[in-house]
């Protein structure tokens, strides 16, 4: 049982974290919400998968993998769910992102995967594009002002892997999806999964822009033989790096290194729920909003400092943190 009192004082001395959605344009004043006792998106006539928060003039965005009612197949993953809350409780839902397939693009079946990173004004949309033969790449959308949905332009396709063995070829099944991008101190860092010739893997490339281009760095964990490796985000805390993914028919998992490309510790179970996302409020307060039966929670992340390295824990008693987070 962790004591409140040094939840506290983890949350005040608590250092920014290297993630990929940073707060941005801070003007909601905060106050009270006593009835967000269950933080999330709970919509009922579609279903939400993998998806990202992010934070813009006075609400929570969030933007996930829509999955139709009645039919949860990957392939019909064709548009993104888009809503935005001031209270991370009450989601006003918005109209669909980048829903216009286009014959001959990357992203001409379906899209997946949906990450944002904010810096000097432009909102930086990744995300998987797949074609009908599930080839699989990373793409790129911006957005100055992602208030209006119809804002978020597709650029170029950003990513597709390159390294020594890499498992991939257009034109067929090609696995490189689920991106994640951080900065650490002057570079960027692309996260993805894919294949191999010796397994599934977690990847990483780099850039001088976030933008690109971006420069294949290969895997930075052992191959998996029977499973997928899904999800990848990376937290800082302190000196420590905190590798999230998910072992797909496993569940969610973390390991912690000294660098952002490892090595890395063994691997550690995290529950509940699954494609776990973090970000921060105005407050620079840590989050991670997870899975749960096609709907999105939202709970408080905070560290064990008792342990060393830190362990991170989902906080499930919300009265100490949620007072904060809602705008007046």
């Amino acid at each position: 049982m962790i004591n409140t009192k040094a939840i506290f004082l983890i949350t005040f001395i608590f250092t920014i974290p290297i993630f990929g959605c940073q707060p941005a344009k801070l003007s909601a004043e905060t106050g009270t919400n006593p009835a967000c006792e269950n933080p999330g998106w709970f919509p009922t006539e579609f279903g939400l998968k993998d998806h990202h928060i992010f934070w813009h003039d006075g609400y929570y965005y969030l933007i996930s993998i829509y999955v139709p009612p009645d039919d949860n197949s990957p392939f019909v993953q064709d548009r993104f769910a888009y809503a935005r809350s001031k209270d991370l409780c009450e989601w006003e839902q918005l109209p669909f992102v980048l829903s216009k397939r286009v014959p001959g693009r990357w992203d001409e079946q379906a899209v997946w995967a949906p990450f944002v990173y904010y810096e000097n004004g432009i909102y930086y949309l990744y995300y998987t594009g797949v074609t009908e033969d599930v080839t699989q790449s990373i793409l790129l959308a911006t957005s100055n002002d992602p208030s209006d949905p119809s804002s978020w332009q597709p650029q170029e396709m950003v990513f597709q892997p390159d390294h020594p063995g890499m498992a991939w070829e257009e034109g067929e099944w090609a696995d490189c999806r689920d991106p994640a991008v951080v900065k650490i101190e002057d570079r960027y860092y692309l996260f993805f999964t894919g294949r191999d010739t010796e397994g599934a893997i977690i990847g990483a490339a780099t850039a001088d822009k976030p933008t690109g281009p971006w420069e294949d760095q290969g895997s930075i964990l052992d191959p998996e033989i029977n499973v997928m490796l899904e999800s990848p985000t990376l937290v800082q805390f302190g000196n420590f790096f905190y590798l999230f993914y998910n072992l797909s028919r496993v569940g969610e998992h973390y390991r912690i290194g000294e660098s952002p490309t490892g090595p890395w510790g063994e691997p550690i179970p995290f529950q509940p729920g699954w494609a776990h996302e973090f970000w921060q409020d105005p407050q620079n307060n840590l989050f991670t909003s997870y899975l749960t039966d096609y709907t999105a929670s939202i709970r408080p992340l905070i560290w064990d400092t008792s342990k060393h390295p830190p362990n991170p824990i989902i906080e499930e008693t919300s009265k100490y943190f949620f007072p904060f987070i809602q705008s007046k």
